[in-house]
């Protein structure tokens, strides 16, 4: 059930609604959520099919905070899916005029929203910026440097879905997530596609986010530092084929972006090569992912033909 909103000292143009995707929460999630619903006027979980111990956790972590409701997917229908029935239901809540997504690893500072939100209404274009994202840090990687000195922003090809903060109007002018995509290179997606509207992507880096990626590993590789991630072999099939997918989108309007990806693509080729424990079934999982990509085919397992055009809101 849904509660009025708690966080009555926020004006209503300000307020700000989380929409937050579960699939098998730890026990660590009932605090991270607090420290997210501290921040906002209302949360909106979107739980994708969590059962067993981890549904103890969901269940922790709803009963202790008043301004969160809760959607319940049988199964697990997948990250754009959940993402977009979570904005539907923020959109229909008029008081919020922002939206901001998280996975359930992520942890904002306790200033995250406030930093996003202030440096967004100083930026001199701010009625073009569509998306404000946090500087990211990675659990488990030592790679970690103290906010840089100078601009309070910083123009960003893309930002990660977790911890990014959304005009409402993103929604009416470019549609809703890609449900095609099903997991990877969602939040990427969509970035470019306002991107090639013309609108903004800002980078707030004095906006802290702790996120965690994986089973992230660090190691040497010819004295620099490198993370292999050691996802599943099933997740190597969506990055590959994505990525895919969307360098036909943009092969034309955002040309720098294909071409900076395909280099990530064959870092993370060599770091499952050379470290990661199920290299084999990940091959498989990638030359799976690069048939499927190169044949248009999107969804959960390539059962669909993929689309350009999701649908707006309405």
């Amino acid at each position: 059930m849904t509660t009025p909103d708690r966080n009555f000292s926020v004006a209503p143009l300000d307020r700000v609604c989380a929409v937050v995707i579960t699939f098998f929460p730890d026990a660590a999630f009932p605090e991270r959520l607090e420290k997210i619903a501290a921040q906002v006027s209302r949360v909106i979980v979107v739980d994708n099919g969590t059962t067993g111990e981890s549904g103890a956790n969901l269940e922790r972590a709803l009963g202790a905070n008043g301004n969160v409701s809760c959607i319940r997917n049988l199964e697990n229908v997948g990250v754009p899916v959940a993402l977009n029935q979570g904005v539907r239901r923020a959109l229909a809540a008029e008081a919020c005029s922002w939206i901001i997504t998280f996975d359930q690893d992520s942890l904002p500072a306790e200033d995250m929203v406030e930093k996003l939100l202030t440096v967004w209404k100083s930026h001199p274009r701010r009625k073009s910026v569509m998306i404000a994202g946090p500087r990211t840090i990675f659990v488990d990687s030592t790679s970690r440097s103290a906010p840089p000195s100078g601009p309070s922003w910083r123009e960003a090809i893309h930002v990660i879905t977790s911890g990014s903060l959304f005009s409402r109007q993103a929604f009416d002018l470019a549609g809703y997530f890609n449900e095609g995509l099903f997991i990877d290179y969602v939040d990427i997606e969509y970035c470019l596609r306002l991107r090639t509207l013309g609108y903004h992507i800002i980078e707030v880096p004095s906006a802290e986010m702790l996120h965690r990626m994986g089973s992230l590993e660090e190691r040497c590789l010819l004295g620099e530092k490198v993370h292999p991630t050691h996802h599943p072999p099933q997740r190597r099939y969506y990055q590959f084929r994505n990525a895919l997918l969307l360098h036909r989108q943009y092969r034309k309007s955002q040309q720098p972006w294909c071409r900076k990806n395909r280099v990530i693509l064959l870092k993370i080729l060599v770091l499952i090569l050379l470290y990661e424990r199920q290299r084999w079934r990940s091959c498989c999982q990638i030359m799976r992912g690069i048939f499927h990509g190169l044949r248009g085919r999107a969804g959960r397992h390539g059962e669909k033909p993929y689309s350009y055009f999701p649908a707006k809101s309405s």
